[in-house]
């Protein structure tokens, strides 16, 4: 709840300053900060759209892009990589220039299991884009990046958002979102554990602890 609202307030804050004189000048008073308000919630899986995303500034679509990778939170029919693992990813972040090996939140301890799945989650979705946006503009290198990064991201967290490109698409590009929504919406990690051996019990033994460099 309170990444949730944190998100939801940084973010209405933000759109509402960008956009005062753009895609926000149509509305009044109220209208304008209400507006404000559904646009920065929209893009975490709403899918829903009052104005036309293409005519949003550029700082304005990098934001709807993070919004849409966060998206909702987990036990949600939402997808993205959810508000508790970006919440876990800040505060591991926070311990590590603390100089704390746990992972502390509200008076209690975090599993390491659970960060661990995080970052997992994490990396994985940037994989899972990174080579969406990669054969996309393979595909269709007449397409702005920053349109092709919106479709991935869209398409990755389930949004249905787009800046206008979609019909545009190669039929190629097309299959390439489809399985982008399809890893997304069941997650990559879901899918590795269908093809990996998963280890049952503890095993009998337990290697030397040792560090790397970092």
């Amino acid at each position: 709840m309170v990444t949730s609202l944190t998100i939801l307030g940084v973010a209405t804050i933000i759109l509402f300053f960008e956009e005062y004189y753009r895609t926000l000048e149509p509305h009044h008073g109220i209208g304008k900060f209400i507006s404000a308000v559904f646009l920065a919630i929209t893009p975490r899986t709403a899918g829903f759209n009052t104005i036309d995303f293409s005519q949003l500034h550029f700082s304005s679509i990098l934001l709807v892009i993070f919004l849409m990778w966060v998206g909702a939170s987990p036990a949600s029919t939402g997808g993205g990589i959810k508000t508790s693992t970006f919440a876990i990813g800040i505060v591991n972040f926070i311990n590590i220039a603390r100089g704390k090996s746990k992972i502390e939140i509200f008076n209690r301890e975090l599993n390491p299991i659970n960060v661990q799945k995080a970052f997992a989650t994490m990396t994985l979705s940037f994989l899972v884009i990174g080579m969406g946006i990669f054969l996309i503009t393979k595909f269709d290198g007449h397409l702005r990046l920053t349109d092709v990064a919106f479709e991935a991201f869209s398409a990755y967290s389930t949004v249905g958002l787009s800046l206008n490109v979609t019909p545009l698409l190669s039929d190629q590009s097309k299959i390439v979102i489809i399985v982008i929504m399809f890893i997304g919406r069941v997650s990559m990690i879901t899918i590795l554990m269908a093809f990996f051996k998963r280890e049952t019990g503890r095993s009998g033994y337990a290697y030397p602890s040792d560090d790397i460099l970092i």
